[in-house]
């Protein structure tokens, strides 16, 4: 159990540890960049980003579920993988004239080549990663996922201060695809495995067909509206729209992306031992909107500060996008949890077509406000999240019969926590007469007002998540203690 627990300890390790490089080096990048050069960096990695997904079609990640491992299934992903890589990469390639021409863009030419040569590299990475998953050693894959986002954000940073400009995406990319690739072979040394073999490619296209297109469909939803937006209006405004949605995403990534890490086999050990999933899956949604409801709406009360300190001043325009995509980002609760509930429950079909379903009518409603300016784009956010939460709570209780009076039930105490959490911030918002451009002084009495009005909610309506505050302090309070005493003695 021990070694079960520090698997999964070290796998929220690794996306923490990418969460705290993604988001220095927006602070960082965003005060050295234009919101054009952003922009231009946002089309070529979103254009990257969707065709090198279409190797998750074969994606190695078949190696962790198949029973008996041989010396050919390994050498058939990485002959895979590596191949449709190759033949992405030359795809890419010799696309990016036609590309730089459709974005009237001529700097994209050199951005793409580079990051095909990344692509390729990276994908001898991939069948490794996929091995040390399976033997349960995270520690090696969250140093080589580590290293090579801080590569990434060392190089690129480094980049842009010898006046690379938006290349220096491209470039630290590529260094940070290099360094994965020394990591992986040093921590796995199986150069064997890049003896060609196609013996077990049933197996890896049967695994990797409904990954492949849910990820491609993922990838696609997040990345085609700002490739849409960069078609037909400025660069500066795709600049504008990627910063302010990656700093409304910063709730999600800080507090939501351990949940999502145990969400699966959470789900999974719930569905084994034969046990009620439904107080399982509803306890989490308890969770989830006792964290995520009161952060979302604080960051629509403080997006102005809150932008000043994570994008700089000459950002200040992205703040009412900010607001307007984080109090869409209320209906977004549960859609975390519907792939790996229904993954778990067996539903794989049902998984995919959800998240065909959502994704798909969704992008249509995006690309198609696109065309009517950077607003409606992201006004767009109030018809397709909603649409999202609907359907995925439809599909989870296909598998997992809850009542709606039951998810009201745990929606409402959730919803009372967070009228608390905000109280605070809104009394300050109102002494500054309803003025969001609050000061930083301003924002942190506000934080800390709705912080300690949290606290209180959780306490005084007896959340669920109060048992988890409890045991976290429960375990911290002791250590704290002992440095502190230790301190003292010295």
């Amino acid at each position: 159990m021990s070694a079960v627990r520090r698997a999964f300890f070290m796998a929220i390790l690794e996306q923490y540890s990418q969460v705290i490089v993604s988001v220095a080096m927006i602070t960082v990048l965003s005060r050295m960049l234009s919101s054009s050069e952003i922009g231009i960096a946002v089309i070529g990695l979103g254009i990257g980003t969707i065709a090198l997904t279409v190797r998750e079609f074969v994606t190695s990640e078949y190696l962790i579920q198949r029973d008996t491992l041989t010396r050919e299934d390994i050498r058939t992903s990485f002959t895979l993988t590596f191949g449709f890589s190759a033949v992405i990469g030359c795809a890419l390639f010799f696309s990016a004239p036609f590309l730089s021409r459709f974005y009237a863009a001529p700097e994209l030419l050199a951005f793409i080549k580079i990051l095909a040569f990344a692509g390729v590299i990276d994908a001898a990475v991939c069948p490794i990663i996929a091995l040390l998953r399976r033997d349960l050693t995270f520690g090696a894959v969250t140093r080589i996922n580590a290293i090579g986002s801080i590569t990434n954000a060392v190089a690129t940073i480094a980049f842009v201060a010898l006046h690379f400009g938006f290349m220096s995406f491209a470039w630290g990319t590529l260094a940070s695809a290099i360094v994965r690739m020394l990591l992986a072979f040093h921590t796995r040394p199986i150069f064997w495995m890049l003896n060609p073999c196609l013996k077990s490619w049933r197996a890896a296209f049967a695994f990797g067909s409904y990954k492949g297109a849910s990820t491609l469909l993922d990838r696609s939803y997040e990345a085609l509206p700002q490739l849409v937006l960069g078609r037909i209006m400025p660069l500066t405004a795709v600049g504008l729209y990627n910063r302010a949605n990656l700093v409304c995403g910063l709730p999600d990534k800080i507090l939501l992306s351990a949940i999502f890490s145990v969400a699966f086999p959470a789900f999974a050990s719930e569905v084994r031992a034969e046990r009620d999933v439904k107080a399982a899956y509803l306890r989490i949604i308890s969770y989830i909107t006792a964290l995520y409801w009161p952060a979302t709406l604080a960051m629509a009360i403080l997006a102005y500060p809150i932008v000043r300190i994570a994008l700089g001043p000459q950002w200040s325009e992205t703040a009412p996008l900010v607001q307007i995509f984080a109090l869409a980002a209320l209906f977004w609760f549960p859609n975390i949890l519907t792939f790996p509930v229904l993954v778990a429950m067996g539903a794989n079909r049902q998984a995919f077509e959800a998240n065909f379903i959502g994704r798909g009518l969704s992008m249509l409603v995006i690309c198609t406000a696109s065309f009517f300016g950077l607003y409606a784009l992201a006004l767009s956010q109030f018809i397709v999240l909603p649409f999202q939460m609907y359907l995925s709570l439809v599909y989870v209780r296909r598998q997992v019969p809850f009542a709606w009076d039951e998810l009201f039930h745990v929606l409402y105490r959730s919803g009372l926590v967070t009228i608390w959490a905000i109280a605070g911030p809104l009394l300050v918002l109102a002494a500054n007469r309803f003025q969001f451009d609050l000061s930083i002084a301003q924002a942190c009495i506000a934080g800390l007002l709705s912080a300690i009005g949290w606290l209180a909610a959780l306490a005084y309506f007896r959340h669920p998540f109060l048992d988890e505050v409890e045991n976290i302090a429960r375990i911290a309070m002791p250590t704290l203690l002992a440095r502190i005493n230790a301190a003292a003695v010295k």
